[in-house]
């Protein structure tokens, strides 16, 4: 598994601790992560791979719907 992608869509999640970056500036801290959300990561890649920001914000735009795009 890749924790670089993103484990709803594929895409780069730009996660600062997989980039050798300093996590505590991380995009992700500013954010919170729906249970929802969360509960739409596959199994194997929960705590293990980030959701993105375009994910994110997605779901808090449409729900769930938004898998579906």
């Amino acid at each position: 598994m890749d924790r670089s992608i993103c484990p709803l869509c594929g895409q780069q999640n730009d996660c600062y601790m997989e980039n050798g970056k300093d996590p505590n500036n991380c995009w992700c801290k500013d954010v919170t992560f729906p249970e929802g959300l969360l509960l739409l990561v596959p199994e194997e890649a929960r705590r293990q791979a980030c959701i993105c920001r375009s994910c994110a914000e997605r779901y808090r735009e449409k729900g769930e719907a938004f898998l579906s795009e």
